[in-house]
């Protein structure tokens, strides 16, 4: 199984590679046969070429890939994230992604949380008007088709009935937004009626914010539009402890090809310190592994950086005094204390590998 790495801007740099030898450790400890190649898409590549996505990046991504971890996008030299649209939203429509999974790990439990991923108000259908270097119309339009919202429901539903959920909330704002709210509603109540384990409940989304950042608890599966599930996903972060804890899957159900990242972004305000939190990335990975039938190691990998996160090793922003690279260390210790029948990995892992589209 061959990925493509993108490590993309800032502290993408830094917790990319070194979440990666424990890949490759689980990868030869496991026979799972999974390789990767680097790719240098992100800011630096943009200013020096004009270019984001290379040409024929997606066909090649889809014939010889089965999956993409990126480390983030974002660069205070391209304030507007021309490149970062370019790549992350191409990579998403040109790849079919548009079921994206970012799990809210709490002391209680998870809470699943399905957010479309293509549509919406992300779906840049709109424009603008300028007069003397003003902009003085601006128009974004919220686009749904039932085609994607029926498919979105649907896996959805039937993810959270294989993971043994009994709940699922759908978040919307029929109220004011009424013609997607309501479409979106329709959806969800027709394709649930085929789903008789689940419990459904809907909620306005100011609403449910409100009770999530109150009580979390009676919350199991959320089902939520592009820009709804997009600010609900950074509410259960900070719930979780911070955005550095914070790791995504998006995926294309037909094709099962997924695409994986930490959902922390650049963070140019400590880029290059070494002092980033790698828990988001490896548990990206861990997101993966899962996806392609890997629980054994996916579980393991998890262990060994729940560990990690709570000893001296942990980064700053979980109360430890390690680096990114010392974080990971003490995930590489465990792991070579607990691989079953390993292989000797360098502990620093093989050299990446280059690629260019």
């Amino acid at each position: 199984m061959r990925i493509a790495v993108v490590p993309g801007d800032g502290i993408g740099k830094e917790v990319v590679p070194a979440t990666l030898p424990a890949l490759t450790a689980l990868s030869e400890a496991f026979g799972l046969g999974i390789d990767y190649d680097v790719f240098d898409w992100g800011a630096d590549q943009w200013l020096a070429t004009g270019v984001g996505l290379p040409p024929g990046a997606i066909d090649r991504l889809a014939r010889d890939y089965r999956a993409v971890f990126l480390g983030a996008l974002g660069d205070p030299r391209i304030p507007d994230m021309a490149h970062g649209r370019d790549i992350l939203l191409g990579l998403r429509r040109g790849l079919d992604l548009y079921v994206n999974y970012r799990p809210i790990v709490l002391e209680h439990g998870v809470i699943d949380l399905y957010r479309e991923n293509t549509q919406g108000l992300y779906a840049g259908v709109g424009g603008s008007i300028s007069r003397h270097g003003a902009v003085t119309v601006a128009i974004d339009e919220c686009v749904y088709t039932r085609e994607i919202v029926e498919h979105f429901v649907r896996h959805c539903l039937g993810r959270l009935r294989e993971q043994g959920r009994r709940k699922v909330t759908l978040v919307h704002k029929s109220n004011a937004v009424p013609n997607t709210g309501r479409l979106w509603q329709d959806v969800f109540r027709r394709e649930l009626a085929a789903f008789p384990e689940l419990t459904g409940s809907e909620e306005y989304v100011d609403s449910f914010c409100y009770n999530l950042v109150r009580d979390p608890t009676p919350y199991e599966g959320i089902l939520a539009s592009n820009l709804f599930g997009d600010i609900i996903s950074d509410i259960g972060a900070a719930l979780m402890g911070g955005l550095g804890l914070a790791s995504s899957a998006s995926i294309c159900p037909e094709t099962n090809f997924a695409l994986f990242e930490p959902v922390h972004g650049s963070a140019p305000d400590i880029a290059g310190k070494g002092t980033a939190n790698p828990y988001a990335a490896a548990m990206s990975l861990a997101l993966m592994l899962d996806h392609f039938g890997h629980g054994a190691a996916a579980g393991l990998l998890r262990a060994c950086v729940t560990g990690a996160a709570g000893s001296e090793a942990a980064t700053p922003d979980l109360g430890g005094k390690g680096t990114t690279q010392q974080f990971m260390d003490q995930v590489m210790a465990q792991l070579e204390r607990e691989l079953p029948n390993r292989r000797r990995v360098d502990v620093d892992g093989r050299p990446a590998a280059a690629g260019e589209l």
